[in-house]
């Protein structure tokens, strides 16, 4: 395995993600994949400087969402973490590490607990919804997850 610098389709980031949470025997519901992909772009962009899937996470009502995703996965398939399909992300030890710990140390959490800390007083997502202007859709800006996730451990 290597390290790549690579940028990822959000969907086949959710798909593996997805792939890795049943490996290990966890299931995943749609809002978890949504706040642990928020937690890997979060991570990325605050510890790595950068920007790891194509698409954004918006403000939505319940959180960050990367709306590709929401669109274009099916959430109760079950996927093989060795689909050739992840041939690009797998290679990629700095995703597989951060993914498998995502799952390992937060997929225990429920659906409304991690959307409970995505809405957190003054995280991105908070600041993002009281910005003049703001309606729902809006791109949660990277300067405001950068320093959230610079002062969090993972």
């Amino acid at each position: 395995m290597s390290i790549s610098l690579n940028m990822y389709d959000s969907t086949l980031a959710a798909k593996f993600l997805l792939a890795i949470a049943n490996k290990k025997g966890k299931i995943l519901n749609v809002t978890k994949v949504q706040k642990l992909l928020y937690m890997a772009y979060g991570y990325f962009l605050a510890k790595k400087g950068r920007v790891i899937f194509d698409e954004k996470p918006k403000a939505w009502p319940y959180g960050p969402v990367f709306p590709k995703t929401r669109k274009k996965i099916n959430y109760s398939e079950i996927i093989d973490s060795n689909s050739p399909e992840f041939e690009s992300i797998k290679d990629d030890t700095d995703v597989v590490d951060l993914f498998e710990l995502l799952v390992d140390k937060y997929s225990v959490y429920t659906a409304s607990q991690l959307s409970e800390w995505s809405h957190a007083k003054n995280g991105p997502w908070d600041l993002a919804t009281k910005q003049k202007g703001f309606d729902w859709n809006h791109q949660i800006p990277d300067e405001l997850i950068t320093p959230y996730f610079s002062n969090l451990n993972f």
